[in-house]
């Protein structure tokens, strides 16, 4: 389903958000006060403009109001970043993501309403200390509560062994499917051989994911 979402700050982070929901189908307007970050992603999205987003009349004037999301992604000016996010809570329609400089920002940002709160170069730092450490790890998805789903390659120590390889019931984790090039396995035969390079996605806490590396 096609969706409208508005992006409010087109640096690195804004932009790179921007140019994804434009590939993924959607439509997307990009607002900025610099021109050239404006000029260098207009011809990529379906309207970029220079305007200042700190104003409710010109958000309502290019329709902010009614899409269905909004990213604010001011990154420097910490009162704007709070006042745009303030503004676009008073629309009834779109969630607000708001990007959060330091631990008291992100507590105004909650006291605001906001529906998501976002930390990149936080989460960026977690996610590249974990890569280096479990190399096989390819992504993963906080569930919250110390939940996690995890995607693995399996390496050449898994390949040709099947799922109780991987001590999965012992350490209370669940395998919920493998991905062999363009065939994926929902549920994953438990007989299955793992091949180089396929990608297993499991369910468990931290702690138990952190076990089993050793069988990867």
């Amino acid at each position: 389903m096609k969706h409208t979402y508005t992006v409010v700050g087109l640096g690195v982070f804004g932009s790179t958000i921007a140019l994804e929901l434009a590939r993924l189908g959607h439509d997307v307007i990009g607002i900025d006060l610099n021109p050239n970050l404006v000029s260098d992603i207009a011809d990529r999205i379906t309207q970029a403009v220079v305007a200042d987003a700190r104003d409710e009349k010109v958000l309502r004037d290019l329709g902010v109001h009614e899409c269905d999301g909004v990213v604010v992604a001011i990154g420097e000016d910490i009162e704007a970043n709070i006042l745009v996010t303030l503004i676009v809570k008073g629309m009834p329609k779109p969630k607000v993501w708001a990007k959060a400089l330091n631990p008291n920002h992100h507590k105004i940002l909650e006291k605001l309403g906001t529906d998501h709160i976002v930390h990149p170069e936080h989460e960026m730092g977690l996610r590249l200390a974990r890569s280096m450490i479990y190399p096989e790890v390819t992504d993963y998805i906080s569930l919250g509560h110390d939940q996690f789903t995890v995607e693995v390659r399996a390496s050449e120590q898994l390949a040709g062994q099947k799922m109780e390889a991987l001590h999965l019931e012992e350490n209370d984790l669940q395998c919920l499917l493998i991905k062999h090039l363009n065939e994926v396995m929902l549920p994953p035969p438990l007989r299955y051989e793992f091949k180089l390079n396929d990608k297993i996605l499991l369910f468990g806490t931290l702690g138990n994911l952190r076990k089993i590396t050793k069988y990867l």
